[in-house]
């Protein structure tokens, strides 16, 4: 297996530059994340071939792949649209995916039944591409990333078109695929399931990679609020650090040493807000505004002072309806500072951060 290694790469767009210099190891699993508009897909793109660079090298293994085309790159670029003729049934385009292999036929009626199984593709085989829901077309776009087994796979927002009940089973066993495969893999995750199955993440803003590490180091230390975003939902608080103490929407508290004097943002988890106890004091009054149930929570949005909207997860059993007033408790300590400079990202990114479902 190869890496892939970008450097200098740059492409314009009219409203920023993509500027990115990085390598993903061989057989690793590397995902791209970041807010809307952050360059993600676009780099996807020219490490594939569908885009050139400006100026720059990329190199798979030893070799400088700019003037390649993405028929004669080795690796497989995919996305959750199957590039088949959509007259085609989906027997066709597994035995067209099996057949670029070098296989004898007893291999490839062997691996072809293999797959058929594994992506329970038994009763589509006779269906028409074009007759296929959205998440019966990924279904046969993992099949056919099976039957091919390539080094290196580059996946944009694959799974984006998933039925949401599904998405759990086919990240897993589509990772653990190309782990047995043995594939370097590059990735712009449709959904934060992704995060957690990756070696490594790289963190894009406006075409510049602005952190990297493992999925649970970011989360635990983002550099920014577009780092939080890219890594699960957030809140942004603006916060202004005055000495040691620290003046908020949600309150005051003091922190030694404090990490900047002047504007910034508090990052804090719908998890690091807590229900207080009867009887005990809060710190917080949180008014319900919508909820939402999943994962075996609710999770709460609320407008604060400000115009803040604070967001908040609670067990299942907490009595929720809208309007209904909370009192919460938080530990500021968990809280991540960060000082500003930044303009606020005011939605949160779905391309990797489910929306909120049966709202109330």
């Amino acid at each position: 297996m190869l890496e892939v290694t970008l450097e200098a790469v740059q492409f314009a767009y009219p409203s920023f530059d993509i500027n990115v210099s990085t390598t993903f190891e061989r057989t690793t699993h590397t995902a791209i994340v970041g807010p809307p508009a952050c360059g993600a897909s676009t780099l996807l793109r020219l490490i594939a071939g569908e885009l050139r660079p400006r100026s720059g090298e990329i190199r798979i293994g030893t070799r400088v792949v700019n003037s390649l085309k993405t028929s004669r790159r080795p690796l497989l670029y995919v996305t959750a649209s199957l590039d088949v003729s959509s007259r085609w049934s989906v027997q066709h385009a597994l035995v067209a995916a099996v057949r670029t292999r070098t296989l004898d036929r007893e291999d490839r009626h062997r691996e072809y039944a293999l797959a058929v199984e594994q992506w329970r593709l038994a009763s589509l085989l006779e269906r028409k591409i074009a007759t296929l829901s959205s998440t019966e077309r990924v279904l046969v776009q993992l099949a056919r990333i099976e039957l091919q087994r390539p080094g290196i796979v580059v996946a944009d927002r694959l799974f984006e078109a998933v039925n949401p009940s599904l998405l759990p089973v086919l990240v897993d066993d589509f990772h653990r695929m190309l782990r047995v495969i043995g594939a370097t893999v590059i990735t712009a995750p449709s959904s934060s399931h992704e995060l957690g199955l990756t070696d490594h993440i790289l963190v894009m803003r406006a075409g510049r990679i602005i952190q990297e590490g493992t999925a649970a180091d970011v989360f635990a230390k983002p550099v920014d609020e577009a780092a939080a975003l890219a890594t699960g939902e957030v809140n942004a608080i603006p916060v202004t650090i005055r000495g040691d103490l620290v003046d908020s929407a949600i309150g005051q508290w003091q922190v030694d040493p404090p990490p900047f004097a002047g504007d910034g943002v508090a990052i804090a988890r719908p998890d690091d807000f807590t229900l207080a106890a009867k009887g005990e004091d809060s710190d917080l009054i949180f008014g319900i505004e919508e909820a939402s149930f999943r994962d075996g929570r609710w999770y709460l949005r609320g407008m604060l002072s400000g115009g803040v909207w604070l967001r908040v997860a609670v067990p299942r059993d907490a009595k929720v309806h809208k309007g209904r007033l909370l009192a919460l408790r938080f530990d500021p300590s968990r809280f991540r500072l960060v000082p500003g400079g930044t303009a606020p990202l005011t939605t949160i990114p779905t391309d990797v951060v489910p929306l909120l479902r049966d709202s109330r």
